[in-house]
């Protein structure tokens, strides 16, 4: 599919009725598509765990951030390049403030500013709330010709949301703590699995044999291999298993420490569900 263009209010409108920007979960469709704006590093399409629709990031540090969301179980929805409409109220702020609005390129149209990431949470006692977050590089934060421009724009988000009562942030590379991401984005991979793989049988004789295989300073890929031959698995399924199961926090590791199959396997918790399967915990 080709770039939108936005060079008139026609335009914008259009793409109001066809439901850019607007609905939940699966039905959500973003006001901005990859392929509608340049992006820093990869921008891509990534289909989400959580919604079941395509998500649109436009930084590598945006695809990071949304794993993040996605790993967490308090997380019930995330809404991508969210437009702040209405635009009157933003831009009375912005005159109010003295801050020039923003037009599209080369016209008089008024730019429909958006956030990367509106996100709903489940609390424990079951009520719901929404919080809003700005994905930047800390660079864009601290120089740059651009960098008032960039500041002028960011107070006029913060207003918006502060007028809805939603909590909005800056999250930063800093906030995304690196280690952590990497080892999230090659768990993703493994989140979901052939159906053959998701028995429970098979998940608590995994467990177990991790168990009674032990770490003994062997690296994760001989502690695999170990647990594939016991079992009869081919060892590239129990790479994908292991993966799943620390995805679906039913194997418990420290994810601030990086994962590799050539480095030492990690301490591991299993959840109490398997916990009782287990005579040796590793």
């Amino acid at each position: 599919m080709r770039a939108r263009r936005f060079k008139t209010q026609s335009d914008i409108d259009r793409y109001v009725a066809q439901g850019y920007g607007q609905g939940l979960g699966a039905d959500y469709k973003p006001w901005l598509r990859v392929q509608d704006v340049p992006s820093r590093g990869r921008s891509r399409k990534v289909h989400g765990l959580k919604t079941g629709r395509v998500h649109h990031v436009l930084s590598d540090l945006e695809y990071a951030y949304l794993v993040v969301l996605e790993f967490s179980e308090r997380v019930v929805d995330i809404r991508e390049q969210f437009p702040l409409f209405p635009l009157a109220p933003i831009k009375d702020v912005a005159r109010l403030r003295g801050i020039r609005y923003p037009l599209y390129a080369q016209t008089t149209v008024p730019f429909v500013m958006t956030t990367d990431f509106v996100v709903t949470v489940k609390a424990d006692d079951g009520s719901v709330r929404e919080f809003a977050r700005t994905v930047k590089y800390e660079d864009e934060l601290s120089t740059g010709n651009k960098l008032l421009r960039t500041l002028e724009k960011l107070e006029l988000e913060r207003t918006y949301w502060l007028q809805r009562e939603v909590d909005w942030q800056i999250v930063t590379e800093q906030s995304v703590e690196p280690v952590m991401a990497r080892n999230l984005i090659w768990l993703r991979g493994s989140a979901q699995v052939e159906r053959g793989l998701q028995s429970d049988d098979l998940r608590a004789r995994f467990v177990e044999g991790i168990g009674e295989a032990g770490i003994h300073d062997r690296t994760l890929s001989a502690l695999l291999r170990t647990v594939s031959y016991r079992l009869g698995l081919p060892y590239p399924d129990a790479v994908k298993l292991f993966r799943y199961l620390v995805w679906h926090k039913v194997i418990l590791v420290d994810l601030t420490t990086p994962m590799l199959l050539t480095s030492q396997a990690p301490k591991m918790q299993f959840a109490p569900a398997c916990r009782a399967r287990v005579r040796r915990v590793a």
